[in-house]
């Protein structure tokens, strides 16, 4: 896929995944997927920053 595809799916996937987050902190759903959430958007965060710095050192 292509890059801007790819970052398009991110940005839709991160956006639903911060309702599911506003939800389950506000109590609608259970909590321990706010916590799952939170782990997946640091472990996003820094595969992301990786790419990019092992991307720039080519």
């Amino acid at each position: 896929m292509e890059r801007k595809k790819v970052y398009r799916l991110l940005l839709v996937l991160v956006l639903i995944l911060t309702v599911v987050y506003t939800l389950s902190i506000l109590g609608y759903l259970p909590y321990f997927l706010a916590y799952y959430i939170v782990v997946f958007f640091i472990v996003l965060f820094l595969a992301l920053r990786w790419h990019e710095r092992l991307k720039g050192w080519r």
